[in-house]
């Protein structure tokens, strides 16, 4: 591997693995339901957006570009303030409804509306009506 890595150049090594990251991310994203696993996942894919663009800033001979290492330290405060506030809000939904996974989306359009019930309470924080309930 140490071969590999001195045969290519940083302009051309950092922008693969990138990619290879973003990859990565993407399929922890689709794969994963925990909300956590999903914030992680996003993490991966930033991780490997600002390994392309450090790989693209050092392409070519000379000093690389300080606009794009500028840009790269500027995502990366917001990629932490962005995880931070994402975290704060599972642990709001954990405390509201005593999980942190995501719920299934909505039945096929085909499917009887009794069936799309997805937990046990709606918006307003109270518990789902029954049949009984509702009124006629």
């Amino acid at each position: 591997m140490n071969g590999l890595a001195e045969t290519l150049a940083p302009g051309l090594l950092y922008p693969t693995a990138g990619a290879i990251l973003f990859a990565l991310g993407l399929y922890g994203l689709i794969r994963r339901h925990h909300l956590v696993l999903r914030i992680l996942a996003l993490n991966i894919m930033g991780s490997g957006v600002f390994m392309v663009l450090l790989g693209v800033a050092a392409r070519g001979e000379g000093p690389p570009d300080p606009v794009a290492q500028a840009l790269t330290l500027t995502g990366i405060v917001v990629a932490v303030s962005a995880t931070a506030f994402a975290l704060a809000l599972v642990v709001h939904l954990t405390r509201l409804t005593g999980h942190a996974v995501m719920l299934p989306g909505p039945p096929d359009d085909d499917a009887p509306v009794e069936d799309i019930s997805r937990g046990e309470h709606h918006a307003d924080g109270g518990p789902a009506a029954s049949d009984e309930d509702r009124p006629s």
